[in-house]
């Protein structure tokens, strides 16, 4: 290896420690000197490099007491957008942010199971329309896209769709690229996107004798409870896959009774006939925290439906926490003491309970952190020398 390579590794590593610190959000030249253990007149120079190249720009000048005022940097976010989607049965969600993740707008639109594949495209379209018009922005701002869908995908597509009659077989990313040539764009499951996002922005109020930890486990089983039951699981920090991609899919072991708990929640008749909704499953949940004995032996008995699968994951991943996310996350004050108590007597070891913080929007979110990071991999890569102009990437098709 020549002392040209060296260096320019060296300075590779630099750059990227110091955009780092900058993202981090330390803003100005003591505070990356902190953050980085460069030395100054280095974090110095690089920082002169970056802003010439793009990667970061020069903010107005912050006067704290009495000398020169500290010039602040700040990492070019804004030169581009992303797009994160949700496409479920009842439900589309979209969702766009800066290149750093933050949120600028997000569009929802009510579907159902039997709207056709071309209507369901169509309303994805029109969300994303109204999102980049909600922020003055355009299909040419966009660099990276990551589409959540019901369903096992693989390869930008739709590869079998149980709750979605017309979609199995639906090219996601072929269609995204006919409207945005040459951008990124990656193709999920919604329950693995979700368990990102439980991953990098959860952290819900925690059920159980162990404290939480610092920062956000490195594994994690997302339990999502609502009109679908689903797992989404994270190993080692990231999701988890499996070799085919179908890794947490138990739709096809009835023993378990995983497919049909919701719907015994639904049909269990004790709902009240004055309940405060037309949703059996609300009301019911809401009927047992104000203390119906038919209530509560009902959701006693969703919840034992649940912990049979639970308990099954967690006992072959043994996670540090296990997150119930969802709609009924929601009422986590009244179903983690019961999940907790059903998996005491499954589990070897327990995991932390967290009921999700994310709420409905926790796939979406999750679809907006795999856009950072597929954006992040192509711009920044891992090449040996400084880091290339800060520009949209753009891939063949």
């Amino acid at each position: 290896m020549s002392a040209g390579t060296d260096l320019g590794g060296l300075r590779r590593i630099n750059e990227l420690a110091i955009l780092t610190a900058v993202r981090a959000g330390a803003n100005t030249l003591t505070e990356v000197v902190r953050q980085t253990g460069l030395a100054r007149a280095s974090v110095g120079e690089v920082t002169r490099d970056l802003v010439a190249s793009g990667w970061l720009s020069e903010a107005a000048p912050v006067v704290r007491g009495r000398g020169r005022p500290a010039v602040r940097y700040e990492y070019r976010a804004g030169a581009g957008v992303l797009i994160g989607a949700d496409i479920g049965a009842f439900n589309l969600r979209v969702a766009i942010s800066d290149l750093s993740g933050r949120r600028l707008a997000q569009s929802r639109r009510y579907t159902t199971p039997e709207m056709p594949a071309a209507r369901r495209l169509k309303m994805l379209d029109m969300a994303i329309d109204d999102c980049l018009r909600d922020i003055g922005r355009v299909l040419d701002d966009v660099w990276g896209v990551v589409l959540g869908s019901t369903g096992r995908v693989g390869e930008g597509r739709v590869l079998l769709s149980a709750a979605i009659p017309d979609w199995t077989g639906v090219d996601l990313a072929a269609h995204i690229h006919q409207r945005l040539p040459g951008v990124l764009v990656a193709v999920d499951n919604d329950s693995r996107l979700a368990a990102l996002a439980e991953q990098k922005l959860g952290g819900g109020e925690a059920q159980g004798a162990q404290a939480p930890t610092a920062g956000r486990p490195e594994s994690l089983v997302l339990l999502q409870a609502g009109r679908r039951t689903g797992l989404g699981l994270v190993v080692g920090g990231r999701p988890h896959a499996g070799y085919g991609g179908v890794a947490g899919d138990l739709s096809r072991f009835p023993a378990l009774k995983w497919e049909g708990a919701m719907e015994y929640l639904q049909q269990s008749g004790v709902a009240p006939a004055s309940g405060a909704t037309s949703d059996p499953v609300a009301d019911t949940l809401n009927a047992a925290i104000e203390g119906s004995p038919a209530a509560l032996a009902a959701v006693r008995r969703y919840i034992r439906m649940l912990a049979n699968t639970a308990g099954a994951v967690v006992s072959i991943l043994d996670p540090e926490v296990l997150v119930l996310g969802g709609s009924l996350a929601a009422y986590g004050e009244l179903l983690l003491p019961l999940l907790a108590s059903e998996l005491e007597l499954l589990c070897l070891r327990m995991p932390r309970l967290e009921a999700s913080m994310l709420g409905a929007d926790c796939a979406v979110l999750g679809a907006l952190c795999a856009a950072v990071e597929l954006v992040d991999d192509a711009v920044i890569g891992s090449g040996p020398g400084p880091l290339p102009p800060h520009a949209r990437p753009i891939v063949s098709t």
